[in-house]
């Protein structure tokens, strides 16, 4: 059978392009089966479709599913204010949102956390939002590891502030004055190792031992990996990883395609940065969990996105997502004459899914000067990547705060 024949009869129409799609999704659930993580794979952070996508599958996987966390790149500190949101109703939201990375400024995200927060009013077992990203460690983490440490062994606190005296942000701009600034950034990340050391000898609770990893993680990327190398994907498995150790939960992972697919090397191409390799969280995921780690894609044909705040001067602004070549592996959806549909990748024509895949991915940075067909992914073939895709025929820029 060919592509374009089996996906017509394999489509599952989803009409809906917003968070009310979860009433739809319940042939989701049959492909997911009991997997305990779910990677969430959007091809860009700026579709308010495919943001509106990703709340629907979270929904449906709260609901009917039983998952308990929602996690996303965002960076470790930065979440936990945002799960005493969901879980107790503490802060105010649009302030939260306003300290988190640029992808999640949006209206979409504060939709899917004020349904989280809704949610979780009605619950005596409450979902949580983790952030399981390393490139930002704020003061209130240092906070809460010595609080602990001076509460448990208080002749061990001396030593413990010694060295985070030496690495304890004290100014907003600490990143930019660990790269120009800090004389000797490997002593740095000596304290940071000396201070978990302490930690892991006395603490009397994992999460504290948690919260000290993620400064040891914060210093080792800045200083040995801030060239993408796949430190911070190994990482963000890590923690997902311990995550689950931890609360026992099923985890709804809301990542990019970039992150979330199983491929040993992959290789994106975003100019002018050039190209990078490295090797994705969905991998690492993939060899802790086997088949419990399901990989859903979302892909779309055509339309217009948020982008560009990752490379000067574009800065963040809606560009132009033409329709991908014809050499991408995203044509055989684009030809499917349904607006959007959900397919599952077993048992498909092998000529389609197991030879090597190029496909589109737009993150922080895109210039909007160079074409679009030089914004991919490569490294694996769809049969490696996915279990199962979300196609949207056309997207629009989601919605900044």
């Amino acid at each position: 059978m060919d592509v374009h024949t089996w996906l017509t009869d394999t489509a599952i129409p989803l009409p809906s392009t917003d968070a009310e799609a979860a009433a739809e999704l319940g042939p989701l659930g049959a492909l997911i089966g009991d997997a305990v993580v779910v990677g969430i794979g959007p091809s860009t952070y700026g579709a308010h479709e495919q943001f509106t996508l990703t709340a629907a599958v979270i929904r449906y996987l709260v609901e009917h599913h039983g998952f308990r966390t929602v996690a996303t790149e965002e960076d470790w500190d930065v979440a936990l204010a945002l799960d005493n949101y969901v879980v107790r109703g503490e802060g105010d939201l649009d302030d939260l949102l306003a300290t988190t990375g640029m992808p999640w400024r949006t209206g979409e995200t504060r939709e899917l956390l004020e349904w989280l927060r809704d949610y979780n009013t009605t619950q005596a077992d409450p979902v949580r939002f983790v952030g399981v990203g390393v490139i930002d460690t704020r003061a209130e983490v240092y906070d809460l590891v010595s609080a602990h440490v001076g509460n448990v062994a208080t002749e061990e606190l001396p030593a413990l502030l010694r060295h985070f005296a030496q690495i304890r942000p004290i100014r907003p701009d600490h990143v930019r004055w660990f790269f120009t600034e800090a004389p000797d950034r490997e002593a740095l990340v000596e304290h940071a190792r000396a201070a978990l050391a302490i930690v892991e000898r006395v603490a009397k609770a994992d999460l504290v031992v948690q919260h000290a990893r993620q400064i040891v993680a914060f210093y080792e990327h800045y200083t040995h990996h801030v060239v993408e190398d796949g430190y911070r994907d190994e990482k963000m498995a890590e923690n997902l990883r311990w995550w689950h150790d931890h609360t026992g939960h099923r985890i709804a992972y809301w990542s990019t395609n970039a992150h979330s697919v199983r491929s040993e090397r992959l290789t994106i191409s975003i100019p002018p940065k050039g190209k990078l390799e490295f090797t994705p969280t969905g991998a690492h995921l993939a060899k802790a969990f086997g088949d419990r780690y399901f990989s859903l894609g979302l892909t779309f044909t055509e339309g217009e996105v948020i982008s560009g705040w990752g490379l000067p001067p574009f800065g963040r602004r809606p560009v132009s997502a033409p329709r991908q070549p014809g050499d991408f592996a995203e044509t055989p959806l684009s030809a499917v004459d349904l607006p959007q549909f959900l397919v599952g990748l077993r048992g498909g024509p092998g000529s389609w899914l197991d030879e090597p895949a190029k496909a589109r991915v737009i993150g922080s940075i895109y210039d909007p000067g160079q074409p679009p067909e030089e914004y991919w992914m490569t490294g694996g073939s769809l049969a490696d990547w996915f279990d199962a895709l979300i196609h949207t025929r056309t997207v629009t820029p989601t919605t900044d705060l």
